[in-house]
């Protein structure tokens, strides 16, 4: 008919190729035509033409010679993003150019975009057992929203979280650009402490993981409870980037207090809450949550059993089972992660961390009780 074709969008990458990052499925159908078969080995056949119609029916071959001639060198428009270009400029136009009925979000967009043996990688670790418990399904989400918790993973493991730039959509653009097409080592070493990751995580906090622990809020009600289906980002970011070159046998080692230190942090550490739930892709934010989780773990894994400030689980459970009765406000306490052991004569006071020096209160409770008691 000689109508132009959209204008198909190309990015030069530093392989010296072209990529296409818009056009993709025009130029595969008129390349699939040409060759006569569709991705699923069938032959292609025009169909529901209504100009043309005495074509419907018919292969490339099968068209007349004056047809195949006009095709095959019919031309196509296209616009080259060089390379250097601003990576957030092609993803910004390239989701402009996205006008389907469902539009892509933005891993979806990298998908597109950043196609290469990183983004290889992702598709791989999406199905690892470990994080598909974690993530409480057995299929890959379809709009690759677990896709980008990997590549979040990938990218503080990167850059760290010291040299992390908002937006958050920027920094992982930025971080799917440069490793696009990553080296075989540097692939294995982030496969490697993925599988570490997801791991301990799942050893450490089972189906809890990167999930909220809520404390109860008033005297009223002091019971906590975990939510039980809101998957937190920003707990996986900062679980999963210190477990993923912990020591595994210390991680195991300490696993009820490295669970209990979250729980407490979660529960009672305003800054820490405030860095989870409020403005989390702030510079702010992202690096007091990991300064704050950062000094937990690391005084957990160091710390000699002369310094044990904690309880551990088997000890709270003895308490739990006996009389699971607040010391503080004498009501039932309904769940043992929503207890903790709070030491009769303060730790700061010399007080010693033995049973006999413990007594069991709801988290609420021993986090707004005085300080001078």
């Amino acid at each position: 008919m000689g109508i132009p074709l959209p204008i198909v969008y190309l990015s030069e990458e530093s392989d010296a190729k072209e990529h296409v990052i818009d056009g993709q499925q025009r130029l595969t159908s008129l390349f699939s035509f040409i060759i006569g078969k569709l991705p699923d080995g069938k032959d292609f056949k025009l169909s529901g033409l209504e100009v043309f119609p005495e074509l419907n029916g018919k292969t490339y071959k099968e068209l007349d010679k004056a047809y195949q001639q006009k095709i095959s060198y019919f031309p196509i428009r296209t616009v080259l993003f060089q390379e250097g270009s601003d990576p957030d400029l092609k993803f910004e136009i390239f989701k402009r150019l996205n006008t389907g009925s469902v539009p892509l979000n933005d891993q979806e967009l990298r998908n597109c975009i950043y196609r290469g043996s990183y983004n290889d990688l992702v598709h791989e670790l999406v199905r690892e057992p470990d994080f598909r418990f974690l993530l409480g399904n057995d299929e890959p989400n379809k709009r690759r929203k677990d896709a980008e918790l990997i590549l979040r993973f990938f990218a503080f493991q990167n850059w760290t979280y010291l040299k992390y730039k908002p937006p958050m959509k920027s920094f992982l653009n930025k971080d799917a650009e440069k490793y696009r097409s990553a080296p075989a080592d540097l692939l294995d070493d982030l496969r490697q402490k993925f599988k570490t990751a997801v791991h301990l995580s799942r050893t450490v906090f089972g189906q809890h993981a990167f999930k909220r622990f809520r404390p109860g809020g008033s005297a009223r009600s002091a019971d906590g409870h975990w939510e039980p289906n809101k998957f937190n980002a920003s707990l996986f970011d900062v679980v999963m980037f210190m477990f993923a070159d912990a020591d595994k046998n210390l991680v195991v080692r300490n696993a009820d207090a490295i669970r209990e230190a979250l729980i407490e942090l979660m529960s009672a550490n305003t800054e820490f809450i405030a860095a989870i739930e409020l403005s989390t892709s702030s510079v702010q934010a992202v690096q007091k949550r990991f300064d704050l989780w950062r000094h937990e773990f690391s005084k957990i894994v160091k710390a000699g059993d002369s310094e044990r400030r904690l309880f551990t689980l088997a000890e709270k459970k003895q308490l739990f089972d006996a009389n699971p009765v607040c010391g503080i406000c004498g009501n039932h306490i309904r769940d043992l992660d929503d207890a903790a052991v709070d030491h009769v004569q303060q730790f700061s006071q010399g007080g010693p961390t033995t049973l006999e020096n413990g007594r069991l209160t709801h988290r609420y409770c021993n986090w707004s009780r005085s300080r001078t008691e």
